[in-house]
Order: structure tokens, then C-alpha cells, then sequence
């Protein structure tokens, strides 16, 4: 097999691993294109050694590539998920019968943590308000501020949000979060006042006579795309005079580190935010020791 012909079968085994992923694993299509991002610059890295098959890498070759792309100045947190691929990707393969298993031989990075940034109460509060209801979409950016926060959402599942996921009658909001996992998540009565108002008077004229079960609906009358939930967080922070970079992901962490100060239990936060370990929830415990040193710093005499 001629060197640039080694790409195809390579990729091949690789595109049949994210489909995997995608309908066996019920993974979201973020987490593959993910994937994708660091196993498709192995291929080319692997071509260039000449290895046609699978089965011709070793764990050398793995460890050469990682330390290439230290060379390139990729950082911890990067390694860590192209470390994390690859570990998923030889697990599938050595399954499937095309390669050994390099699980073992492959020890994942200490990744770096940085502490989330939430927005103050007072800043969240100028964001909310700075949804521009004289606008034809201000009542659906509105209702889109308010329940990220009140409700503490990751991005790709307020995209996924339908008509019948609002318990009205219970005050929560069913999610399908990570994985396809179900779970119930309170909503506060500001949020559910702000999203029935758009309900009644704006989704109507936006939807038309489609069909659409998005909660959120666009001028093309199709659910909103992650993009235009993410302009909608942008534009209200442009309105409220906010200089810092607003996203969709520090609502979530508003939400979190908020519900930590005001005395909720971890594993209440861990179950609302659908993850999967309270390790990942425990960050906002040294969010809330920050913000308690700042105060220490600010107001003993002696700090």
C-alpha cells in the first residue's frame, strides 16, 4: 500500500469509532467531533511513519505524538482529552480485533483546573433585565436568561428542550443531559413566569403553523441552534454594559456557585447539574473559599 493511501482504512476505523460513540454509547455529537479533533491529526502523524493498518502501531509511536504535540505548545488540559481518545479509541479497536490494547501504557496527564467565573448577583441581575422586550425575539431571550440561570442547563441541553419538558404543574424541567441521561431539575417562578409569557404571546407567531416541538424556536421556525443561544447570553451582556466575555457555561457556574453560598448541599448541586461524579461538582467549593477569602481580605483588620 503506497504511504498516502494509508489515510483512508485509517480514518475509516476511526469514523466507525464515532458512530459507535454516537448511536451505541448515545454519547452527544460534541463529545465526538471532540474525539475527531485529536484523532485526526494522529492519522496524518501515523502516515507519516508509514503504519497502513491499526495493528502496526505501537505505544512508542502514541507516546512520540503526544510529545509532539507538547512540542506545539498544547496544554495539559488538551493532552489530558487527546490522552482520553486515544485510551477510548484502542479500547474500541482492540475489540473489534484491529489493534492491541494500549489502555495500560497510556497514563492520563494531570489536568488543570481552572476555577469557574461566576457572575456576581448583582451582575446576573443587570443581565436579566437587559433583554430587550421591545424587540420582536426580547421575550424569548428573556425566558432564555432566566431559566439558564434558575435552572442551571448546559448549552447543548437547552438546544434540546421541548414543549412537554416543563412540569408546569410541578415547577421542574425535564432534561436530557450527557449520555441521553433523564433527570428533573427545579425552575424558579421568575423563570417559569418568563417562559409561559413567551409561550403565550411569542412562540405562536415565531413556530407558525409548523410543527416544531423545540421549546425555543428561531425565525426559520426551527429549534435554536447552539449559536443562537449563545449570541442571545452575548447580546444581553453587550446591553447591560458588561466589558468581561459572557457565556451560556457561566450561567450554569452562576447557578452552582450561587445555590454553594447560599448553603445547598453538594450533592443536591452534583444531582441539578446532572453530573456524573460530586469530584466534578466540588470545584465550586474552592470558588466559594475564594469568595470567602476576598471578604477576609477585605474586611479584617488584620488580613
Amino acid at each position: 500500500m503506497k504511504k498516502q493511501d494509508a489515510i483512508g482504512p485509517l480514518r475509516d476505523t476511526v469514523e466507525s469509532f464515532l458512530s459507535f460513540l454516537q448511536y451505541e454509547k448515545g454519547l452527544s455529537n460534541l463529545t465526538a467531533q471532540t474525539y475527531r479533533r485529536h484523532l485526526l491529526p494522529l492519522i496524518i502523524f501515523l502516515n507519516k511513519l508509514n503504519r497502513a493498518e491499526w495493528r502496526q502501531v505501537t505505544v512508542d509511536d502514541l507516546h512520540a505524538w503526544l510529545a509532539e504535540r507538547r512540542k506545539q505548545g498544547f496544554r495539559s488540559n488538551s493532552l489530558y482529552l487527546a490522552v482520553a481518545a486515544l485510551r477510548a479509541f484502542f479500547k474500541f479497536t482492540h475489540r473489534e480485533g484491529v489493534s492491541a490494547d494500549f489502555t495500560d501504557h497510556l497514563d492520563l496527564p494531570h489536568r488543570l483546573e481552572s476555577l469557574p467565573h461566576a457572575l456576581s448577583p448583582a451582575e446576573i441581575e443587570r443581565l436579566l433585565n437587559a433583554a430587550n422586550l421591545s424587540h420582536p425575539l426580547g421575550l424569548r431571550d428573556r425566558a432564555i436568561l432566566e431559566l439558564f440561570y434558575s435552572s442551571g442547563l448546559r448549552l447543548a441541553e437547552m438546544t434540546r428542550l421541548e414543549l412537554g419538558d416543563i412540569r408546569w404543574e410541578l415547577g421542574i424541567v425535564r432534561v436530557l443531559g450527557k449520555g441521553s441521561k433523564e433527570r428533573f431539575v427545579p425552575v424558579g417562578r421568575e423563570a417559569l413566569h418568563w417562559v409561559k409569557r413567551y409561550m403565550e404571546e411569542l412562540r405562536p407567531k415565531l413556530a407558525g403553523q409548523q410543527t416544531c416541538q423545540a421549546l425555543f424556536v428561531s425565525r426559520r421556525r426551527k429549534g435554536c441552534c447552539r449559536e443562537i443561544i449563545k449570541l442571545t447570553v452575548r447580546r444581553a451582556a453587550r446591553r447591560a454594559g458588561m466589558k468581561k466575555r459572557v457565556t451560556p457555561h457561566m450561567l450554569r457556574h452562576s447557578f452552582a456557585t450561587h445555590l454553594l453560598t447560599g448553603g445547598a448541599d453538594l450533592r443536591v448541586i452534583q444531582e441539578m447539574l446532572g453530573h456524573a461524579s460530586i469530584e466534578t461538582t466540588q470545584i465550586y467549593t474552592h470558588v466559594d473559599q475564594d469568595r470567602l477569602r476576598q471578604i477576609y481580605r477585605s474586611f479584617h483588620p488584620r488580613a
